[in-house]
Protein backbone atom coordinates (compact mmCIF):
# COMPACT_ATOMS: atom_id res chain seq x y z
CA UNK A 1 0.00 0.00 0.00
CA UNK A 2 2.91 2.33 0.71
CA UNK A 3 4.29 1.60 -2.75
CA UNK A 4 0.94 2.46 -4.33
CA UNK A 5 0.81 5.70 -2.33
CA UNK A 6 4.25 6.68 -3.63
CA UNK A 7 3.20 5.96 -7.22
CA UNK A 8 0.08 8.08 -6.74
CA UNK A 9 2.14 10.95 -5.29
CA UNK A 10 4.52 10.75 -8.25
CA UNK A 11 1.58 10.90 -10.68
CA UNK A 12 0.27 14.04 -8.95
CA UNK A 13 3.67 15.71 -9.21
CA UNK A 14 3.94 14.85 -12.92
CA UNK A 15 0.42 16.17 -13.55
CA UNK A 16 1.31 19.42 -11.78
CA UNK A 17 4.37 19.91 -14.03
CA UNK A 18 2.29 19.19 -17.14
CA UNK A 19 -0.34 21.71 -16.05
CA UNK A 20 2.28 24.45 -15.65
CA UNK A 21 3.85 23.67 -19.03
CA UNK A 22 0.52 23.73 -20.89
CA UNK A 23 -0.24 27.04 -22.55
CA UNK A 24 -3.85 27.52 -21.53
CA UNK A 25 -4.13 30.72 -23.57
CA UNK A 26 -3.76 28.69 -26.77
CA UNK A 27 -7.23 27.20 -26.25
CA UNK A 28 -9.75 29.61 -27.76
CA UNK A 29 -12.91 27.53 -27.47
CA UNK A 30 -15.94 29.32 -26.08
CA UNK A 31 -18.26 27.23 -23.93
CA UNK A 32 -21.99 27.83 -24.16
CA UNK A 33 -24.43 26.96 -21.39
CA UNK A 34 -25.54 23.94 -23.44
CA UNK A 35 -21.93 22.71 -23.70
CA UNK A 36 -21.41 23.02 -19.95
CA UNK A 37 -24.69 21.29 -19.09
CA UNK A 38 -23.86 18.53 -21.58
CA UNK A 39 -20.48 17.93 -19.93
CA UNK A 40 -22.06 17.86 -16.47
CA UNK A 41 -24.64 15.34 -17.66
CA UNK A 42 -21.89 13.17 -19.18
CA UNK A 43 -19.91 13.17 -15.93
CA UNK A 44 -23.02 12.12 -14.01
CA UNK A 45 -24.24 9.55 -16.55
CA UNK A 46 -20.86 7.95 -17.26
CA UNK A 47 -19.34 8.17 -13.80
CA UNK A 48 -22.12 7.77 -11.25
CA UNK A 49 -24.65 5.17 -12.31
CA UNK A 50 -22.07 2.91 -13.98
CA UNK A 51 -19.96 2.64 -10.82
CA UNK A 52 -23.08 2.10 -8.71
CA UNK A 53 -24.22 -0.68 -11.05
CA UNK A 54 -20.80 -2.36 -10.90
CA UNK A 55 -20.82 -2.31 -7.10
CA UNK A 56 -24.31 -3.85 -7.10
CA UNK A 57 -23.23 -6.53 -9.58
CA UNK A 58 -20.28 -7.47 -7.35
CA UNK A 59 -22.56 -7.79 -4.32
CA UNK A 60 -24.86 -9.96 -6.43
CA UNK A 61 -21.88 -12.15 -7.37
CA UNK A 62 -20.73 -12.67 -3.78
CA UNK A 63 -24.18 -13.52 -2.41
CA UNK A 64 -24.53 -16.06 -5.22
CA UNK A 65 -21.05 -17.49 -4.51
CA UNK A 66 -20.52 -17.72 -0.71
CA UNK A 67 -17.03 -19.22 -1.16
CA UNK A 68 -15.98 -16.11 -3.08
CA UNK A 69 -17.33 -13.86 -0.33
CA UNK A 70 -15.47 -15.83 2.34
CA UNK A 71 -12.16 -15.72 0.48
CA UNK A 72 -12.59 -12.01 -0.22
CA UNK A 73 -13.29 -11.38 3.46
CA UNK A 74 -10.11 -13.23 4.48
CA UNK A 75 -8.07 -11.05 2.14
CA UNK A 76 -9.67 -7.88 3.57
CA UNK A 77 -8.91 -9.05 7.12
CA UNK A 78 -5.30 -9.85 6.18
CA UNK A 79 -4.83 -6.38 4.70
CA UNK A 80 -6.42 -4.87 7.81
CA UNK A 81 -3.93 -6.65 10.06
CA UNK A 82 -0.84 -6.10 7.93
CA UNK A 83 -0.69 -2.92 5.85
CA UNK A 84 2.64 -3.99 4.29
CA UNK A 85 1.13 -7.00 2.52
CA UNK A 86 0.28 -7.05 -1.17
CA UNK A 87 -3.24 -5.56 -1.24
CA UNK A 88 -6.37 -6.84 -2.88
CA UNK A 89 -5.11 -9.37 -5.44
CA UNK A 90 -8.27 -11.46 -5.02
CA UNK A 91 -10.39 -8.30 -5.01
CA UNK A 92 -8.94 -7.48 -8.45
CA UNK A 93 -9.85 -10.95 -9.66
CA UNK A 94 -13.43 -10.71 -8.39
CA UNK A 95 -13.95 -7.28 -9.97
CA UNK A 96 -12.50 -8.46 -13.31
CA UNK A 97 -14.65 -11.59 -13.32
CA UNK A 98 -17.76 -9.55 -12.51
CA UNK A 99 -17.01 -7.21 -15.40
CA UNK A 100 -16.53 -10.24 -17.62
CA UNK A 101 -19.81 -11.86 -16.59
CA UNK A 102 -21.86 -8.65 -16.58
CA UNK A 103 -20.38 -5.63 -18.32
CA UNK A 104 -22.04 -2.48 -16.99
CA UNK A 105 -22.10 -0.96 -20.48
CA UNK A 106 -22.41 -4.02 -22.75
CA UNK A 107 -21.67 -2.13 -25.98
CA UNK A 108 -19.27 0.55 -27.14
CA UNK A 109 -19.30 2.84 -30.18
CA UNK A 110 -16.93 2.03 -33.01
CA UNK A 111 -17.22 3.35 -36.57
CA UNK A 112 -16.85 0.94 -39.49
CA UNK A 113 -14.57 2.61 -42.06
CA UNK A 114 -14.21 -0.21 -44.58
CA UNK A 115 -16.05 -3.12 -46.17
CA UNK A 116 -15.45 -6.31 -44.20
CA UNK A 117 -16.73 -9.87 -44.51
CA UNK A 118 -16.62 -12.26 -41.55
CA UNK A 119 -17.40 -15.98 -41.66
CA UNK A 120 -19.45 -17.04 -38.64
CA UNK A 121 -19.29 -20.39 -36.85
CA UNK A 122 -22.64 -21.27 -38.42
CA UNK A 123 -21.07 -21.03 -41.88
CA UNK A 124 -22.91 -17.82 -42.67
CA UNK A 125 -21.11 -14.69 -43.78
CA UNK A 126 -21.54 -11.28 -42.21
CA UNK A 127 -20.86 -8.48 -44.68
CA UNK A 128 -20.34 -5.24 -42.78
CA UNK A 129 -20.39 -3.19 -45.96
CA UNK A 130 -24.05 -4.09 -46.50
CA UNK A 131 -24.92 -2.64 -43.11
CA UNK A 132 -23.26 0.56 -44.23
CA UNK A 133 -20.02 2.37 -43.57
CA UNK A 134 -20.10 4.63 -40.55
CA UNK A 135 -22.46 2.38 -38.59
CA UNK A 136 -21.50 1.73 -34.98
CA UNK A 137 -21.22 -2.00 -34.45
CA UNK A 138 -19.61 -3.55 -31.40
CA UNK A 139 -21.20 -5.51 -28.57
CA UNK A 140 -18.17 -6.84 -26.69
CA UNK A 141 -20.29 -8.62 -24.07
CA UNK A 142 -20.59 -11.41 -26.64
CA UNK A 143 -16.83 -11.99 -26.44
CA UNK A 144 -17.03 -12.37 -22.67
CA UNK A 145 -19.50 -15.25 -23.08
CA UNK A 146 -17.74 -16.96 -26.00
CA UNK A 147 -16.59 -20.50 -25.15
CA UNK A 148 -13.78 -20.12 -27.71
CA UNK A 149 -12.35 -17.29 -25.60
CA UNK A 150 -13.17 -18.51 -22.07
CA UNK A 151 -13.45 -21.97 -20.60
CA UNK A 152 -16.84 -22.35 -18.90
CA UNK A 153 -17.77 -18.72 -19.69
CA UNK A 154 -21.05 -18.89 -17.73
CA UNK A 155 -19.31 -20.00 -14.51
CA UNK A 156 -18.27 -17.25 -12.07
CA UNK A 157 -14.58 -18.04 -11.66
CA UNK A 158 -12.31 -15.21 -10.40
CA UNK A 159 -9.31 -17.56 -10.63
CA UNK A 160 -9.21 -17.11 -14.40
CA UNK A 161 -7.80 -13.62 -13.67
CA UNK A 162 -5.13 -14.83 -11.23
CA UNK A 163 -1.44 -14.11 -11.85
CA UNK A 164 -1.00 -17.71 -13.00
CA UNK A 165 -3.94 -17.72 -15.41
CA UNK A 166 -4.52 -14.18 -16.69
CA UNK A 167 -1.84 -14.48 -19.38
CA UNK A 168 -3.89 -17.31 -20.91
CA UNK A 169 -6.72 -14.89 -21.73
CA UNK A 170 -6.69 -14.12 -25.43
CA UNK A 171 -5.91 -10.49 -26.31
CA UNK A 172 -8.89 -8.25 -27.08
CA UNK A 173 -11.41 -10.60 -25.46
CA UNK A 174 -11.74 -8.83 -22.08
CA UNK A 175 -12.96 -5.32 -22.84
CA UNK A 176 -15.14 -3.99 -19.99
CA UNK A 177 -13.85 -0.45 -20.54
CA UNK A 178 -13.17 -0.64 -24.27
CA UNK A 179 -9.67 -0.55 -25.70
CA UNK A 180 -7.26 1.82 -27.38
CA UNK A 181 -7.12 5.63 -27.30
CA UNK A 182 -10.91 5.91 -26.92
CA UNK A 183 -11.32 3.55 -24.00
CA UNK A 184 -13.09 4.69 -20.83
CA UNK A 185 -11.20 7.69 -19.47
CA UNK A 186 -12.55 7.09 -15.96
CA UNK A 187 -11.80 3.36 -15.67
CA UNK A 188 -9.09 3.68 -13.01
CA UNK A 189 -11.18 5.94 -10.81
CA UNK A 190 -14.23 3.68 -11.23
CA UNK A 191 -12.22 0.63 -10.16
CA UNK A 192 -10.70 2.51 -7.23
CA UNK A 193 -14.01 3.72 -5.77
CA UNK A 194 -15.58 0.30 -6.38
CA UNK A 195 -12.85 -1.53 -4.44
CA UNK A 196 -12.97 0.97 -1.58
CA UNK A 197 -16.72 0.52 -1.12
CA UNK A 198 -16.59 -3.29 -1.44
CA UNK A 199 -13.78 -3.31 1.14
CA UNK A 200 -15.88 -1.48 3.74
CA UNK A 201 -19.07 -3.38 2.90
CA UNK A 202 -17.51 -6.81 3.39
CA UNK A 203 -15.41 -5.72 6.34
CA UNK A 204 -18.49 -4.68 8.31
CA UNK A 205 -21.29 -6.80 6.84
CA UNK A 206 -22.04 -10.29 5.65
CA UNK A 207 -24.03 -10.02 2.42
CA UNK A 208 -26.91 -12.42 1.89
CA UNK A 209 -29.80 -12.82 -0.51
CA UNK A 210 -33.08 -11.09 0.36
CA UNK A 211 -36.59 -12.20 -0.53
CA UNK A 212 -36.63 -9.88 -3.54
CA UNK A 213 -33.13 -10.77 -4.77
CA UNK A 214 -33.07 -11.69 -8.45
CA UNK A 215 -31.20 -15.02 -8.62
CA UNK A 216 -30.39 -15.73 -11.37
CA UNK A 217 -30.12 -12.12 -12.46
CA UNK A 218 -32.58 -11.20 -15.21
CA UNK A 219 -31.30 -8.11 -17.05
CA UNK A 220 -33.56 -5.32 -18.20
CA UNK A 221 -32.90 -4.90 -21.93
CA UNK A 222 -34.69 -1.55 -22.27
CA UNK A 223 -31.81 0.65 -21.12
CA UNK A 224 -28.21 1.21 -22.20
CA UNK A 225 -26.71 0.10 -18.90
CA UNK A 226 -27.02 -3.35 -17.41
CA UNK A 227 -29.62 -3.39 -14.65
CA UNK A 228 -31.87 -6.19 -13.37
CA UNK A 229 -35.57 -5.99 -14.14
CA UNK A 230 -36.61 -5.73 -10.50
CA UNK A 231 -33.60 -3.85 -9.12
CA UNK A 232 -30.85 -4.97 -6.75
CA UNK A 233 -31.97 -6.37 -3.41
CA UNK A 234 -29.76 -7.88 -0.71
CA UNK A 235 -29.54 -8.30 3.06
CA UNK A 236 -26.83 -6.70 5.23
CA UNK A 237 -25.92 -8.71 8.35
CA UNK A 238 -23.61 -6.86 10.73
CA UNK A 239 -20.37 -8.67 11.61
CA UNK A 240 -20.16 -6.90 14.99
Amino acid sequence: MRLNAMKYRKMLMEARVMLKSDNLKSHNREWSDIDIVGQCFLFFFAGFETAASLICLITHAVIKNPDVQEKLLREIQDVNRNLDCEPYSYMDMVVSETLSEWSVAPAVDRVCTDDKTYELKTGQKLEIGKVGKGKRLFGYQLKHRDSQCYENPNKFDPERFSEENKDNIRPFTHLPFGLGPRNCIGSRFALLETKVLIYYLLRDFHLAAAKKSSIPLKPDTNGFQLLPKKGFWLKFISRN
